[in-house]
């Protein structure tokens, strides 16, 4: 894949946030792939048990190595769930019955598909937000830190080097060599943006470099995996040499050394007992006695108890 970019494009690449719907279609993907990264396997194997009946309307429009419809995937200016499905929901017909048959690739068409060609939205965006609070909602705090410690990190790489320099930092899903930005995503084509502005996206669930281009009011974006310079995918959880796993299991107790590992991008006492495979209550008893030796803070958000790490927290999970 070659992105041929013109002096017009280059003065308007911007970045983006994490993106809920192309990490749902994405992950759906990865899910029904057999050639996936195995970083990704802890995620497979807990979420197959959890998936509600209205995934298998989402896995017929998702299938790996073709490409997701467009109404799937809007842009809607705004990185949060709500206003994606939103985007869907108000989907014209034309758009949506031209995603359906792509989709199909000429197989007869269920029930439910005829009716979403035929402009019903209401159990596709139902298996949406269904899918996403089953699959992505228990991790997403942790997947959105990563992402956006992606953008971030671009950001200040364009501030103190500009765009050659952004561009640059992308190897090595992508290679910059003026004119062209060029990425292995297995298809030999080149893809010019006609006029539409390019927007950087970095995708927790993307194994490869893609472009997802929609109407020409709307930007191009150029998806990549997000933190993982190295080529290497990084499970949500992380993971620390096992050298360091194990001293600070020694210290801490293994449990409560996967607790803080697990923190360090925030989370919730429910999302630590879920990741952690333990129950809500061992999880208050772990995170009370991390509080204590002032490893961790806690606060209180409505309903929900969040957990960070202490300066103290992070010196120690850093050495």
């Amino acid at each position: 894949m070659r992105l041929r970019l013109t002096v017009h494009d280059l003065a308007r690449v911007g970045l983006s946030g994490a993106d809920p719907l192309f990490e749902l279609t994405s992950s759906l993907q990865l899910l029904q792939s057999r050639e996936s990264a195995s970083d990704f396997n802890w995620w497979k194997r807990w979420v197959r048990h959890r998936l509600p009946e209205s995934t298998r309307m989402l896995a017929w429009l998702c299938r790996p190595g073709t490409a997701v419809p467009a109404f799937l995937l809007p842009f809607p200016g705004r990185q949060d769930l709500d206003a994606a499905v939103a985007a869907v929901r108000e989907t014209g017909v034309e758009e949506l019955r031209t995603g359906v048959l792509l989709a199909a690739n000429g197989r007869e068409l269920p029930g439910w598909a005829a009716k979403l060609a035929d402009g019903e939205t209401s159990a596709i965006v139902e298996a949406l937000r269904d899918y996403f609070e089953s699959a992505l909602g228990p991790h997403w705090r942790l997947i959105r830190a990563q992402v956006e410690a992606d953008r971030d990190r671009r950001t200040q790489i364009l501030l103190n080097g500009g765009v050659y320099a952004l561009l640059n930092s992308l190897r090595p899903a992508m290679t910059w060599c003026c004119p062209p930005l060029t990425g292995d995503s297995g298809e030999d084509n080149d893809v010019l943006l006609h006029n539409a502005r390019l927007v950087l996206l970095p995708a927790f669930f993307a194994l490869s470099p893609a472009v997802v281009t929609g109407p020409a009011s709307q930007p191009t974006r150029l998806v990549y995996p997000a933190g993982r310079d190295s080529g290497q995918a990084q499970p949500v959880l992380g993971t620390a040499p096992s050298g360091q796993r194990k001293a600070l299991a020694d210290l801490l107790g293994p449990t409560r050394a996967a607790a803080l590992r697990t923190m360090s991008s925030g989370c919730s006492t429910s999302e630590l007992a879920t990741l952690l495979g333990v129950t809500p209550s061992a999880i208050s008893r772990h995170t009370s006695v991390l509080r204590q030796a002032g490893l961790i803070n806690t606060y209180r958000d409505r309903n929900t108890v969040l957990h960070s790490l202490t300066p103290l927290g992070s010196t120690l999970l850093e050495s």
